[in-house]
């Protein structure tokens, strides 16, 4: 039996087209975070400086690695599809299974980090302290919702790969 190229080259563009909308998402999602902090640093309360510096934080991270994400995605496509399918599979089956290995760990770090900033949401009572807890609930949901989508068209793309492996 001779494996159909087309379910690898299917599979291939449909995570890539997937992992680009990412990053044009999440480099937008960052524009509008860095909005936030631009009229939160005008309040010049203490609420809203614990907000400021890590929400700053988290709006460059996702306006630069979104945009990384976008450009790098598009080079990287064609760069696999320039290969043959040994070489393509030896290439992306041991990274994406690595990449699969990380979710449980990531999903476990934003799982502490909310619960650590709920806690300081209901103990304590400083408007600083508020602001950053606020700032770190934002970008844990944000990482763990990215996350969650991410993890499923991994797990897609590795079944679409060791499907082809074992023809």
């Amino acid at each position: 039996m001779v494996p159909s190229p087309v379910m690898d080259v299917e599979a291939l563009q449909t995570y890539f087209a997937a992992e680009r909308l990412t990053g044009a998402i999440l480099a937008i999602y960052g524009v509008v975070i860095l909005g936030a902090v631009a009229y939160l640093h005008q309040t010049h309360t203490a609420f809203g400086w614990g907000l400021v510096v890590p929400l700053g934080l988290l709006g460059l991270g996702a306006v630069v690695g979104g945009s990384v994400l976008a450009i790098k995605t598009g080079p990287q496509l064609e760069a696999l599809l320039a290969l043959a399918a040994p070489e393509l599979l030896a290439q992306e089956l041991p990274r994406m299974q690595k990449v699969n290995a990380n979710w449980v760990w990531l999903k476990s770090t934003w799982s502490v980090l909310i619960a650590v900033s709920l806690v300081v949401l209901w103990t304590v009572k400083r408007d600083g302290a508020t602001g950053v807890a606020l700032a770190f609930l934002v970008a844990a949901s944000s990482a763990m919702v990215l996350d969650v989508f991410a993890e499923r068209r991994a797990r897609v793309y590795t079944a679409a790969l060791e499907r082809r492996a074992a023809e």
